[in-house]
Order: C-alpha cells, then sequence, then structure tokens
C-alpha cells in the first residue's frame, strides 16, 4: 500500500496509475522472499528476489509484441526459477518471483521500457527499506514463534507418542508419528537458524531449544522395551500409565507454548505422579518398572528445564555449548555453485522439474493464445506455475485446493462488484496479497482464495478496459489445473528414483551416530561431535520419511518397497532411541560403567555398523530378550551394567533388522523401470 501510493504521488501525472501498478507488483514479487530470519540473510534473498523479478518484467516489455517469442521466454524464466531449487527449500520463494513476475507484467498493456525499469525498481527499492525496517523491528518477536513452533511440534510428537503407544502400533498412528516426526525436524531448523547466531544477546531461548532438543531425544526412548510389559491386565495398565503421562507432559508444553506467546512467565506446576500398580515381587517386570520410572523422571526433568528457562524471573539457565558451537548448527548462508553443478544430470529431481516445468509453462501460454478468451494468457500459465510441483503428491493437493480457493474467490469477488469503488477494491486488494502470503505454507486453500481477489483486481486495475472476467478466470484455473496434471508424468522424478540416494544417507548418517555415541571422549568437543552425528540422523530419517510419504499418491507400479522401508524407519528411530539411551547412560553414570563394559563399547559400536550395512545377522539370542523373565536380576539403579549390555544386544537387533530390510528395499528399487500407469484422479 505504501509503495503504491509513493510512486503514484512521485510518478509523472501521465504515467501515475500506470507506474504506482507497476511498482506495487515488483514490490509483491520481491516480498516473497520477505521471511521470518537474520536482517542480512533476509535483505539478501529480497535483494534477490526482486532482481530477478525486475529482469523478467524488463524483458517481458521487451518482447511483449511479439507472441511466439514470448512463449519462449516464458520458458526460459521457468527452467531458471526451477533451477534455483537446487539450493533447496529456501531458495522456493526466490525461485517463485520471475514466474509471479512475469504474470504480472503480461497482465499489463504495452508501456515503455524506461517506464517499467524505473517503476519496478523504485517498487522493489521501497520494499527492500520496508522489509529491512520490519525486520530489525520484529527480530525479537520471530525469534520468539519460532521458539513457539518448536514448542507446538515437540508436544504434538509427545501425543502422537502417547497414541502410537495406546493403540498399539496402529497403521494410521504410525503414520501420525512419522509425519509428526518429519514436520518437528524442519521446525527444530527454523528455530536454530533464528536463536542460535543470537544466542549471545538472548541465551535464554536458545537454551530452552537446546533443552526442546534434548527432551525430543528422551521421548524417543519412551517406545522402549515396552514388548516386555505383556498383554495381560497388568501390563496393560502400565502401559496405560506411561500413555497418560505422556500425554500430561505435551499439554504442559501447550501451556509453556501459550505463556511465550503471550510473553508472560509459565505456570509451573508439578508434574502429577504416575500411579503404577504394586507388582508381585517375583513379577520380573518389578525391575522395567524401575527403568520406566526413571525414563519418565528425566522427561519431567526436561520439561520442567524448559518452563525454568522460559520464566525471566528464573536464574539463567547455562548453555550446553558456546555460541560459536551453536552456529555449527545453523544452515549456511550463501548460494555456492557446486550444489547448482550437481544438478546437471538427467536423474537430478531438480532438472527434471525444470524441463517439464520449461515445456508445460510454454504449452500453457501457447494454448491460451490459442483459446475464444484470449485476453489474459498470463492466467493459465500462473495456474500451472502455482499447481505443477516437484512431486506427484504435491500437485495433486495443489491441483484440489486451487480450484476450490479459484471457486470461492470468484464468488467473493462477484460480491465485491456490486459495491464498485475504486478506493474500496484498492483496499481489498491490498488485504488479499497479505492474506495470500500469509497462509501460503500453511493453509493453501485460504492463499488460493485470496490469489484469485488479488488477480482479478489487479488485472481489472492495471486494465479497467477487459472488466473484471471472472468466468475466464474460473476456466484459466480449471484448465492450468488439468495441464499441470497431466505434465506430472512427463518426465516424473519418481521418488522410486530419488529414495536409494535418501536411503543410503540414513544408513550413513546412523552409522556415524552409532560411532560418536558410544565412542566419543566426555569433552566439549566431543559433545558436540555427538550432537552433530545426532542432528544429521534425525534429519535423513525425516527425509526418508518424507519421502515414503510422498509416494503414496504416485502410480502403484512405480511405488518402492513400502514393507522394506518402514522397516528402516521403524527400527532406525528405535536405533536412535538406544543410542540415545546409552549416550545419557555415559553422560549421567560414566563412572558405574568403568571397566569391562566401557572396554566392550567400541568394538559393539563397530557391530552396529556391519549391521546396518547387512553384515550381520539378526541376533537369534536377541529372541530371549524379549521375555521379561529374562532381565537383569538387579534394578539399574542397583548395577548399569547388566542394563547396558542388554541395551547393546538389543540395539544390534534393531541395527541388523534396519540393514536387511534397507539391503532389500535397494535391489528392489533396484530393478527395471516398470510400464507406468496414472494415477487416479482424487477429484473423482
Amino acid at each position: 500500500m505504501l509503495v503504491q501510493v509513493i510512486v503514484s504521488h512521485a510518478a509523472p501525472a501521465a504515467y501515475s496509475h500506470i507506474a504506482s501498478q507497476l511498482a506495487m507488483a515488483c514490490a509483491i514479487c520481491a516480498s516473497l522472499a520477505d521471511l521470518p530470519g537474520g536482517i542480512r540473510r533476509n535483505r539478501n534473498r529480497v535483494a534477490t528476489g526482486g532482481a530477478m523479478a525486475l529482469l523478467a518484467v524488463m524483458l517481458v516489455a521487451v518482447l511483449h509484441p511479439y507472441k511466439p517469442v514470448m512463449g519462449l521466454l516464458v520458458a526460459s524464466l521457468a527452467f531458471g526459477g526451477a533451477m534455483l531449487l537446487s539450493w533447496g527449500l529456501r531458495a522456493g520463494p526466490v525461485s517463485f518471483a520471475p514466474i509471479l513476475a512475469m504474470v504480472f507484467a503480461l497482465a499489463w498493456p504495452p508501456q515503455p521500457l524506461l517506464v517499467v525499469m524505473a517503476s519496478g525498481l523504485s517498487g522493489i527499492v521501497l520494499y527492500l527499506l520496508w522489509s529491512l525496517l520490519t525486520s530489525a523491528v520484529l527480530q525479537q518477536r520471530f525469534r520468539r514463534l519460532a521458539l513457539a513452533e518448536a514448542l507446538r511440534g515437540l508436544a504434538q510428537l509427545l501425543s502422537a507418542r502417547a497414541e502410537l503407544l495406546g493403540t498399539g502400533g496402529a497403521a494410521h498412528a504410525m503414520r501420525d508419528w512419522l509425519g509428526n516426526e518429519a514436520q518437528l525436524a524442519d521446525l527444530l531448523q527454523t528455530a536454530r537458524d533464528q536463536l542460535f547466531p543470537t544466542a549471545d544477546s538472548d541465551p535464554r531461548s536458545a537454551a530452552v531449544l537446546l533443552h526442546v532438543v534434548e527432551l525430543r531425544d528422551l521421548m524417543l526412548a519412551s517406545r522402549l522395551d515396552l514388548e516386555l510389559l505383556g498383554e495381560d491386565p497388568i501390563g496393560q495398565r502400565m502401559r496405560g500409565a506411561l500413555v497418560g503421562r505422556l500425554k500430561a507432559l505435551a499439554v504442559m508444553l501447550g501451556d509453556f507454548r501459550e505463556a511465550l506467546l503471550d510473553e508472560r512467565a509459565p505456570t509451573m506446576s508439578a508434574v502429577p505422579a504416575t500411579e503404577w500398580q504394586a507388582l508381585p515381587s517375583q513379577d520380573p517386570r518389578g525391575r522395567l518398572q524401575l527403568v520406566l520410572q526413571d525414563r519418565l523422571s528425566h522427561l519431567d526433568s526436561e520439561v520442567l528445564a524448559i518452563g525454568r528457562a522460559l520464566d525471566p524471573a528464573q536464574p539463567l539457565p547455562p548453555l550446553a555449548l558456546d555460541a560459536a558451537q551453536l552456529k555449527h548448527f545453523v544452515t549456511p548462508e550463501g548460494w555456492p555453485m557446486g550444489l547448482l553443478k550437481a544438478q546437471l544430470h538427467l536423474d537430478s529431481p531438480v532438472l527434471r522439474h525444470a524441463l517439464r516445468s520449461a515445456l508445460a509453462l510454454s504449452a500453457a501460454y501457447y494454448i491460451a493464445l490459442g483459446l475464444p478468451w484470449a485476453s489474459h494468457p498470463h492466467w493459465l500459465v500462473l495456474s500451472v506455475a502455482v499447481v505443477l510441483r516437484g512431486s506427484l503428491d504435491q500437485t495433486l493437493e495443489r491441483r484440489n485446493l486451487r480450484v476450490l480457493g479459484t471457486v470461492i474467490g470468484c464468488g467473493v469477488m462477484l460480491a465485491l462488484s456490486l459495491v464498485p469503488s475504486l478506493p474500496l477494491w484498492i483496499i481489498v486488494l491490498q488485504i488479499a496479497v497479505g492474506i495470500a502470503h500469509a497462509f501460503v505454507t500453511r493453509r493453501y486453500l485460504i492463499t488460493a482464495i485470496a490469489a484469485t481477489v488479488m488477480a482479478l483486481l489487479q488485472s481489472h486495475l492495471a486494465d479497467p478496459s477487459h472488466g473484471l472476467a471472472i468466468s475466464e478466470r474460473l476456466a484459466d484455473t480449471v484448465l492450468g489445473a488439468a495441464l499441470a496434471w497431466a505434465f506430472s508424468y512427463v518426465l516424473p522424478a519418481w521418488e522410486r528414483r530419488n529414495l536409494p540416494r535418501a536411503l543410503k544417507r540414513a544408513r550413513g548418517a546412523l552409522q556415524q551416530y552409532a560411532m560418536q555415541a558410544m565412542t566419543a571422549a566426555m569433552t566439549p568437543a566431543g559433545a558436540l561431535a555427538q550432537r552433530m552425528a545426532r542432528r544429521q540422523a534425525y534429519d535423513a530419517l525425516a527425509a526418508l520419511s518424507a519421502a515414503l510419504q510422498r509416494s503414496a499418491a504416485e502410480p502403484r507400479r512405480v511405488r518402492p518397497p513400502l514393507q522394506e522401508l518402514n522397516t528402516v524407519l521403524d527400527h532406525g528411530y528405535r536405533l536412535m532411541a538406544h543410542l540415545s539411551m546409552m549416550r545419557q547412560s555415559l553422560l549421567r553414570r560414566a563412572q558405574d560403567l568403568a571397566g569391562d563394559t566401557l572396554d566392550e563399547m567400541p568394538e559393539a559400536a563397530k557391530r552396529l555398523q556391519r549391521a546396518l550395512a547387512g553384515k550381520e545377522a539378526v541376533p537369534h539370542a536377541v529372541q530371549a530378550l524379549q521375555d521379561w523373565s529374562l532381565l537383569p536380576d538387579v534394578g539399574p539403579l542397583e548395577d548399569l551394567r547388566p542394563w547396558m549390555r542388554r541395551r547393546m544386544q538389543v540395539s544390534l537387533d534393531d541395527a541388523a533388522r534396519a540393514g536387511q530390510a534397507a539391503e532389500a528395499a535397494l535391489v528392489a528399487m533396484s530393478a527395471p523401470a516398470v510400464e507406468v500407469e496414472p494415477a487416479p484422479s482424487r477429484l473423482s
């Protein structure tokens, strides 16, 4: 709004209207890259997105009269924008800026190049200044929101874990838990990127996030040994007590999140004691009950530590890592060309998506020129651009939401057309821009509704002679969604093609974490190495889980081996829990393990690495370990050594099962590709 007002008053009267529209459109494109984060990082992103948008509108202004050549420009911008995804999801907003700028530029009547360049540049510069100002003012709030999101993700994961335990591992509960694991990995990295660079000035928030990471690790261990509880009434009641405790802790984390958002001290209440059933003295599960109580006490202490760290009245908690060490966990800045070069082969999903996008958008442009309603060919291009995603799963979801959102948005515009007030329409346009941006990664249906209102108003204000063109917008959206869906099968990058790489990465990360967790020295450098290896293992498993979930929408004949990959994930996360338990034992009670037990750990770590590589058979003796009568004769508080040996044996079982499943999956995915059949439409 400010850009439009400033430019309309500063521009010569003859160009006031079009200059303000050009400036606002380029500012909108630059604003795609305006995301919460550090000031310098955000400045570079917005400037890059703005520069690419300006280049796009200038090229369109030059080639606008030449329709055949314009289609080649559409293809080139689509290809170049998609190739920016070589730098990962952080490049996503920047990659869409030239596409949206091109669509806006196609909506304007032909203008002199100097007017386009001056207006677009002024809009970008003004928005960049606005971005720097608001980013500086909102830095503290951004960090608070990122931390709140991490707490929300952890609370959801605790609830999903409780549901999984309560249902005995039901398939729907397993899917929810794996989905929450992948989501939390993204939320934690976002929080690290915002909180760790400012650990010197805001150590309290960094301390909270470190406790969140530790709590996630401890929570994963809550699943271990539960098969020993049995299915008799006593075992079911013990399992129910554990489920109730996890849900109570999830509620506490939710309360802490609300307090954080309200900028008040959290209400610190004692964690209600778990009421365990008294067991007969001869029941060996009494020793297991002590293990579960010990785990819950550690979970309780981490949750309470989060509450204390959030309370400014409490003493500042010490950081487990210093500010320099924390920066190792922050996503690197910059645009290294090596990442782009790594995608320059036909097996690359990024290159295949770039080629697919170029073909789809240029085809949409040429098709639009031949339609009976050719006044807005850019709308068909935009529909294809926003629906066509890198995976079929995301494309199908976008297709349905885009069509539904457009229908609702056209209804909103029909109602708005009954109030033909130019000032009102300009205000609604600004509001629609904000809403479309705010919900794009949260609820795309709302974004689609707002984007429809924005596009119709922006096109009408740029060239009122065409009217609101509501029916044309609806027809272009439906046709564009169908085109995007059809082009999903052109040079497809099925997950089966990329999963072997993700699977090998996950296996390698687990091998590295196994060695670090069991052999790293108890020094600051050793603690840093352990944490780095743990983060990489969690991220690799989350990426594998996300790819597996995306593959569910693909044609049946090209789907990866689901059973084997689910086995890898299940036992991979179990192994992570074992390793975390051993790591925690070494941190807290290393003196109780001195002697033979510590000497056995390097060799045990090597066996875990071999097992993950599929070179160790599943131990036969582990079946006996599933019998509660064969638990160690002493409790873990009396003598930790037999429990640690048992942990090493059971972890070897999980590592071997994960390794064998990984080898089977790799063999299955190396089989020759078969003929692809189209996936059924979700609209039908």
